[in-house]
C-alpha cells in the first residue's frame, strides 16, 4: 500500500516517537529501521493514519473559527465600548462565530469504523 510521506511520518512518530527510519519509496516495504525503538506494523500505521485524518477533520472548526474571529485589536475595541455602553457587541461577535462552527469531538464508533475500513483497504491492496 502506498503512503503519503507526511502522513507516514506523523503516524510513525505518534506510535513510536523515538523511532528512526529511512524510507525508500512510498510503501511500508521501503522502510529501513535505524534504531531499536518499537517498529510499528503496516496495520498499525494504516489505523493511525485513519485516526489522525479523522482527528484533523474533527478539529477543522478551530481553523474556521480563527479565520473568522475579529482581529485582537477589534475585539479589544469592542470590549472597551461594551464596558462604556453596557452592550454585548464583543460577546455577540464571538458567539456568532462559535455558533457557525460548533465544537466537534471524535466519536469512538466513527473512529473504529475508519480504522476497520483502513485495514480492509490494506488487505484489498495486498490481494491485488
Amino acid at each position: 500500500m502506498k503512503f503519503d510521506p507526511l502522513k507516514l511520518y506523523k503516524a510513525i512518530i505518534n506510535i513510536s516517537p523515538n523511532a528512526q527510519y529511512t524510507c525508500d519509496g512510498d510503501c511500508y516495504e521501503g522502510l529501513t529501521w535505524r534504531n531499536e525503538e518499537y517498529k510499528p506494523t503496516e496495520e498499525e500505521i494504516v489505523q493511525k493514519i485513519a485516526e489522525l485524518d479523522y482527528q484533523e477533520e474533527v478539529e477543522e472548526y478551530k481553523q474556521q473559527r480563527a479565520a473568522e474571529y475579529p482581529s485582537m485589536t477589534d475585539q479589544q475595541d469592542m470590549q472597551f465600548h461594551d464596558a462604556i455602553n453596557g452592550t454585548t457587541t464583543w460577546k455577540d461577535a464571538i458567539q456568532a462565530v462559535k455558533d457557525k462552527y460548533p465544537k466537534k469531538k471524535m466519536n469512538t464508533r466513527t473512529l473504529n469504523k475508519r480504522k476497520k475500513d483502513a485495514l480492509a483497504k490494506l488487505e484489498a491492496s495486498r490481494e491485488s
